[in-house]
């Protein structure tokens, strides 16, 4: 048509886009749909084919190869819900995205922390446009959805705030995508799975994603049958689907117009609430898993610990005894050598008494008995010295001398040495202990929550409290169901009007929210470098 009116057309010959020269001519022949025989046969021999034994095998494999950088291609809806599905399974048994809080699409998938979303309708307030793509960098309790765009090119990649309505009709889950979801885009690689709904464009599209590889995936016997499957999609038009397609295409039309208006309205409110509650009550039933994971390794620790305190009590008290048994006789030596030594003391103190008041007469024996008891009194200071170290004062503190001195004299005793050495082996075990209990609760810890909860409970940033929050999710999903069980119980018009001021009242919201962020946007005094949900999001640690 735009040929028609324009009257001049021009051809675009020249391909920028793959590294292989001879791929991008094969691209070429794929969009004329030329010999779709030999397409196939040259992408065989190029080893872009990969068969399948059935659909579960093709997106097991698809999940295990699915990387950032590569994009998957599927013929529907419903197909791209399936696959998301599962590689989001992956994605979560990687650690890469976080199950805990999420929030619920509109392809009725939940989507957490790490997920790759898609925005469905523009936006101005919020930000976002149609098919725009986003990693989403935090999930609140209420289902509002913080992400960061994807492939922007900008240094500093914007972050917006999604609303829980906006995300239950307007976003969903986009690891794989139909080909009118992928069109435009240019990654590292491409998958494309081949199905009885493929038409030529979408092999076309699909297969022209991938600027170094382009991967075909096809569930088929051998490749006699994948090549039939690939020429038949190739001479397929999505504008001539037949008389089973056009039939299923009336059916739904039909069904929009049966529930359209206020009974759609309400059934549409009904199932969100219910699907809610289920996901509210799914995020209960994890916590309590959690729940009982970290009783059972906090009972399993404490258990192990307790028998690790025993061990090194008992290996004290053992110390404390051989110290003890030890000590004993060597206390009532010292007691007698000090005793000794104080008696010669004494002694000598006498005797130097006498010398300088003995006459002249008695001076040369007293002179004699004084160098005597002084001889004494030398060898037995030398001796209490060389045995304890320390002299005794005085009579008084002899007994707390000769204790503090067989002590001293007990350590070098092996007997001693090897009940200290028994104490600081069993002090070291104990400290091993805890330091493995320490990392084992963190591992676990960031095998069900995540690391930053992880290091936010270590750091004591915010404790982890299983079943305060098993219990919040179960009291939140007894509040949705009471809220549809009332829905139900009202006459349509009535549900139909309450539906509507609540969606309202959540209209006013978002605008006062977004009014606020674009006042302290404009604001000069407001600080730039402020992290926060109206600017970059949550803080999440890096």
């Amino acid at each position: 048509m735009a040929a028609h009116i324009r009257g001049r057309t021009y051809d675009m010959t020249e391909l920028h886009r793959f590294r292989d020269a001879e791929y991008a001519a094969l691209t070429l022949r794929m969009r004329d749909r030329a010999s779709p025989g030999e397409v196939f046969d040259q992408l065989a021999v190029m080893g872009l084919v990969t068969l399948h034994a059935d659909d579960e095998h093709a997106r097991e494999h698809i999940t295990n190869n699915a990387r950032d950088g590569k994009v998957i291609t599927v013929a529907t809806n419903h197909e791209a819900e399936m696959l998301n599905e599962r590689i989001r399974t992956g994605r979560i048994e990687r650690g890469e995205v976080e199950d805990t809080v999420t929030a619920t699409g509109s392809d009725g998938l939940p989507i957490g922390r790490g997920d790759v979303i898609q925005t469905r309708r523009n936006d101005s307030d919020l930000g976002v446009a149609n098919r725009q793509q986003w990693v989403v960098q935090h999930v609140t309790d209420d289902g509002t959805v913080y992400a960061r765009e994807v492939g922007s090119g900008r240094k500093n990649p914007r972050t917006v705030t999604l609303p829980t309505e906006y995300v239950a009709e307007h976003a969903h889950l986009s690891y794989a995508a139909t080909a009118y979801g992928v069109q435009g885009a240019t990654l590292t690689g491409s998958h494309t799975i081949l199905s009885e709904a493929t038409s030529a464009a979408g092999v076309y599209v699909g297969m022209t994603r991938g600027r170094e590889t382009n991967r075909l995936h096809i569930v088929a016997e051998d490749m006699a049958d994948a090549r039939a499957q690939f020429i038949e999609a190739m001479e397929r038009d999505p504008a001539d689907r037949g008389l089973d397609h056009a039939t299923q295409q009336a059916a739904e039309a039909v069904r929009g117009l049966v529930s359209d208006g206020p009974v759609r309205l309400v059934t549409e409110e009904l199932a969100r609430l219910d699907q809610k509650a289920e996901r509210t009550q799914r995020q209960a039933e994890r916590w309590e898993q959690i729940a009982v994971r970290l009783d059972t390794q906090r009972a399993a620790h404490r258990a192990e610990d307790d028998k690790s305190t025993a061990v090194l009590r008992t290996a004290e008290d053992l110390a404390a005894r051989v110290r003890a048994e030890v000590a004993r006789p060597l206390t009532k030596q010292a007691e007698q050598d000090g005793a000794a030594y104080l008696t010669a003391m004494q002694t000598e103190a006498a005797a130097s008494a006498r010398l300088a008041t003995v006459g002249r007469f008695g001076r040369r024996k007293a002179r004699t008995e004084h160098h005597a008891v002084t001889e004494q009194i030398d060898a037995a200071r030398a001796s209490v010295r060389a045995t304890w170290d320390e002299l005794p004062r005085t009579p008084e503190s002899l007994s707390a001398w000769a204790a503090q001195a067989a002590v001293r004299r007990a350590e070098s005793d092996p007997r001693v040495s090897d009940a200290d050495r028994a104490v600081e082996t069993a002090r070291a075990g104990h400290k091993a202990t805890q330091r493995r209990h320490k990392q084992e609760r963190l591992t676990l810890l960031v095998s069900e929550l995540g690391a930053d909860e992880a290091r936010r409970d270590q750091f004591g940033m915010r404790a982890v409290n299983p079943h305060r929050n098993a219990q919040d999710a179960r009291a939140r999903a007894a509040l949705v169901r009471a809220e549809a069980d009332e829905l139900r119980s009202l006459p349509v018009t009535d549900a139909t009007r309450r539906i509507e001021a609540k969606r309202v009242m959540a209209a006013q919201e978002r605008a006062a929210a977004a009014d606020r962020a674009r006042r302290l946007r404009a604001d000069p005094t407001h600080n730039v470098h402020r992290s926060g949900p109206g600017r970059d999001g949550p803080s999440l640690g890096r």
